[in-house]
């Protein structure tokens, strides 16, 4: 888990109940005089909203933990006031999970920030910071398409591409001039790249290539060199194959490890906490047995989109009524997905 290992008990003054409302101003400066030194009027007002949020949406303190990748325990604390140190970094967690559940309805998961999504977060601000590559690999499955689109979707001069194994330079060329600058008419392939070279410029751009392993020589010694002239960074992102043909050294693409600013090792599989945290995103404010959670989780083998579009999308349309335990879900692993029972 995310919470901090030190947290403990610590004894302070009782608070008020009902806490102060987002808002009040006044209520919430004078109420944090009853609060821990380290909670600031900020944590006060954000534990209030918490505390509405379930009451309104009926979330139980551990399903919306669970949501937020941190433990019960840690939010009951912080809600409390017991909590040893500043709680802000987790409350911060637990802001953007009641975020994201409000960005989803009743049939579809909410952007939960996996892990493997935060990871992703880091190699984009990293890359545009630096204005250098960095360079993403993840097993197929475990989410790192999503995460690299939803900060696309979310950040403004980031572009968004998608290599095939049947992409040219010259068609690459043409789909940079197209995204990033908007020319997709006549000119030569030299025209075009001029044209995303001073569309990128000194600006706070950032190129992301998604199925970046199928790049091939020529295509990355393209990309670097608009790198190069542009002074932009740039995210290769892909699958473990995309490590394997950057990484020797002094081979044909040394001049782009050379330029690799940040580079994390592969992610192989999503955590438990990731997949507790998708679980309860796909049954939203209903007590998901710790069991189930479990079991699911076992089910997916390190999968996000297993878990999400197999697994929890097939317990929902087969539940039909029953209870939500470990039966129901090794009866719709083998019979709707031919998954090999775990019972």
């Amino acid at each position: 888990m995310n919470d901090n290992k030190f947290a403990t008990t610590t004894q302070s003054r009782p608070h008020p109940n009902p806490l102060p409302q987002a808002g009040e101003g006044a209520n919430v400066k004078s109420a944090c005089s009853d609060w821990p030194s380290h909670y600031s009027a900020a944590d006060v007002a954000l534990i209030a909203r918490i505390q509405a949020w379930m009451k309104e949406r009926k979330y139980t303190q551990a399903a919306l933990a669970r949501l937020s990748r941190i433990s019960a325990s840690s939010l009951n604390q912080i809600i409390k006031g017991s909590y040893a140190t500043s709680p802000a970094k987790l409350l911060a967690s637990v802001e953007s999970a009641m975020r994201h559940a409000e960005e989803t309805t009743s049939d579809t998961v909410a952007p939960v920030e996996t892990s493997v999504y935060k990871l992703a977060q880091t190699c984009c601000v990293m890359a545009r910071r630096y204005r250098n590559f960095a360079v993403f690999t993840a097993f197929v499955g475990v989410g790192k398409t999503f995460a690299i689109k939803h900060y696309a979707a979310n950040h403004p001069n980031t572009h968004l591409i998608e290599a095939t194994p049947t992409m040219t330079p010259q068609s690459l060329v043409k789909l940079l001039a197209r995204v990033v600058a908007g020319f997709d008419g006549k000119g030569s392939i030299d025209d075009k790249f001029r044209a995303v070279v001073e569309a990128l410029k000194n600006t706070d751009s950032l190129l992301i290539v998604d199925e970046a392993e199928t790049l091939t020589p020529h295509q990355l010694h393209t990309l670097r060199r608009i790198r190069d002239l542009a002074n932009v960074g740039i995210v290769l992102c892909g699958t473990e194959h995309l490590s394997g043909l950057i990484k020797p050294e002094h081979g044909q693409f040394d001049q782009i490890r050379s330029r690799t600013g940040f580079w994390p090792e592969t992610v192989r599989a999503i955590s438990a906490d990731d997949a507790a945290a998708l679980v309860q995103s796909g049954f939203g404010a209903e007590d998901v047995p710790d069991e189930v959670v479990a079991r699911l989780h076992q089910y997916c083998k390190g999968s996000a989109r297993m878990l999400v579009e197999g697994l929890i999308a097939g317990v929902k349309e087969f539940r039909r009524g029953r209870a939500l335990d470990v039966k129901l879900v090794d009866a719709v692993a083998k019979q709707a997905l031919c998954l090999q029972s775990l019972a």
